[in-house]
């Protein structure tokens, strides 16, 4: 058994016109079971050892975009320390020897193809359960999905993906039909769950990666920290990294 902990970035809902969201993003890591307990240990070690006292408050939680912007329990931080813990906390993909999948659609593109497009989320989501079916079947084991709570969307995906696992996806170059992923979307509150925390903070340097390629964020020291962040600690373990571009 793996499971695969996902969150999102660049959510508009169904307004695909914010020029700085340009693309709806999942992230997941899917981790063997046995590493589940050694992954939680390590963020409670950084958590540890980077906020001891907020860390024993109950709603203490790594947030990526916190982190980076030295917001909330992260204010006052220098931005050199706050990039080390983003490194830290990363380096928890590799302790658990994770397999990163990153899924995405073009929310402009989607919107000029199709007159009323589903929801950008319904989208990546397919994609993105195709692409965990197919690390579980290439690894021959089964898959559940825990995913940061997100209301907006919840009970879509849930429908959906209890779809797919009857039917197979709904459209595009290649369905799939879903049997290696069992039960339902577990969504959780993120500050309950070390392992979506983790992702979050994956999540949000994939999407900054994005949007300095794509010449949205300038250049600059944060420019740089990100990307050494993406080279270093997430890109050696990616299975997947697609962004659908309707045309």
């Amino acid at each position: 058994m793996r499971l695969a902990y996902m969150d999102e970035a660049g959510n508009t809902g169904r307004n695909c016109d914010d020029p700085n969201q340009p693309i709806h993003l999942i992230l997941s890591l899917v981790v063997d079971e046995a590493k589940v307990v050694p992954l939680h240990e390590h963020v409670r070690e950084v958590a540890h050892r980077y906020c001891p006292h907020d860390c024993e408050e109950y709603d203490f939680e790594f947030h990526g975009q916190d982190l980076f912007s030295g917001r909330g329990r992260f204010n006052g931080r220098s931005p050199a320390e706050r990039v080390e813990i983003f490194d830290e906390m990363l380096k928890g993909i590799e302790l658990a020897e994770a397999e990163v999948i990153v899924r995405g659609v073009d929310k402009v593109g989607l919107k000029r193809r199709y007159p009323n497009p589903f929801h950008p989320h319904d989208i990546a989501l397919m994609f993105t359960i195709e692409s965990i079916e197919r690390v579980a079947r290439e690894r021959d084991c089964r898959v559940l999905l825990i995913a940061d709570e997100a209301k907006e969307v919840e009970h879509a995906a849930i429908r959906d993906l209890a779809n797919y696992q009857e039917m197979g996806t709904a459209w595009g170059f290649r369905t799939e039909r879903i049997k290696r992923i069992v039960d339902t979307i577990h969504f959780v509150p993120s500050h309950t769950n070390c392992g979506i925390q983790i992702t979050d903070c994956a999540t949000f340097v994939a999407s900054r990666m994005r949007k300095i390629s794509d010449g949205i964020v300038a250049g600059g020291s944060s420019s740089e920290a990100i990307k050494r962040l993406w080279e270093e600690r997430i890109d050696p373990f990616i299975f997947a990294d697609e962004v659908w571009y309707p045309t």
